[in-house]
């Protein structure tokens, strides 16, 4: 198998590169859960504007029932796995990374993770943070994790950043790894999702919550080549293509904001992958809280560098 991947939690669930079964995953962003109570010395930089735009408004937006009835839609549906790319919490604290791992463990079915910005917010111990999601990720970005014939791909864009901006940036040492990654996930023939938090493509965030290099991630992802990429950080559902090439680009609406925009709208995305002969099936359907569903797309995807074209 591909050499230099973490240790799989869904290995007993791969059987074969390529198999006859599908595999369905519920993509959900940005939740923002509740915070607990923030000690002052813990907000003696960047968190302090952070916790004052959650006590004037974000508080109001972003709502725990909100998401909780997302996540009960989510396991009516029976999926695989669900994917949560980033913002989990809203200052970064230890606390908050603990309640967030209980989060995770309570989701209908097995998660995968990756941190956004706010996750990202300061610099800590990676003890403190990101350790505390180890089972749900990897210690190393980006990480891979197979499922029959499909290999998720974990990217971490969060970055600590000055009072007001949101920026992220993949780095050097990241895009090498995941091109090669990229590279030999595609000679074995599996589908190859991407999940990252800030969008790989100008425009669809202003440039103080851009992600720095996304120039060079796409042009890797050109190279390298990918059957979709799935980003939050917007909290826009949005579905676009990687620049120069027909890679699909999803963004999802934070799965806890409530907002009179359809667009911005609490929801999530059902992936549904299927393997044929030469390449992959994949299915979306965007649902709302209530279980009906917003929009609809199919691609297929022949793999290596070859593109489908969506149907929506």
């Amino acid at each position: 198998m591909t050499p230099d991947l973490p240790a799989d939690p869904l290995a007993s669930r791969h059987t074969s590169p390529v198999t006859t079964s599908h595999v369905t995953l519920a993509h959900i962003s940005d939740p923002h859960l509740p915070p607990p109570p923030v000690h002052w010395r813990a907000a003696l930089n960047k968190r302090a504007l952070s916790l004052l735009s959650w006590k004037k408004h974000r508080q109001y937006v972003h709502l725990a029932q909100t998401c909780a009835a997302l996540v009960k839609d989510i396991g009516r549906t029976g999926v695989d796995t669900i994917l949560v790319s980033g913002d989990l919490t809203n200052f970064g604290t230890p606390d908050e990374f603990a309640e967030a791992a209980r989060w995770l463990e309570a989701l209908p079915a097995p998660a995968l993770v990756i941190p956004g910005n706010h996750d990202c917010m300061v610099r800590q111990p990676a003890s403190a943070g990101l350790n505390q999601w180890e089972r749900w990720s990897a210690r190393q970005y980006p990480y891979v994790r197979l499922q029959n014939g499909v290999a998720i791909i974990g990217v971490n864009s969060g970055i600590p950043t000055a009072p007001f901006v949101a920026y992220g940036r993949v780095g050097r040492r990241q895009r090498e790894r995941l091109e090669a990654l990229l590279e030999q996930l595609g000679k074995e023939g599996l589908c190859r999702v991407v999940m990252i938090h800030h969008p790989p493509k100008r425009g669809l965030v202003p440039w103080r919550k851009s992600l720095l290099d996304h120039r060079e991630v796409a042009a890797l992802l050109r190279r390298g080549g990918a059957e979709i990429v799935l980003h939050g950080h917007s909290h826009d559902a949005t579905l676009t293509h990687i620049a120069g090439t027909d890679i699909p680009l999803l963004g999802v609406a934070s799965a806890s904001l409530t907002d009179d925009r359809p667009h911005r709208q609490a929801c999530w995305n059902h992936l549904t992958i299927r393997p044929y002969e030469g390449g992959w099936h994949i299915d979306l359907a965007r649902h709302r809280l209530d279980g009906s569903v917003s929009e609809r797309a199919s691609w297929k995807r022949s793999g290596r560098k070859q593109a489908g074209r969506t149907d929506a």
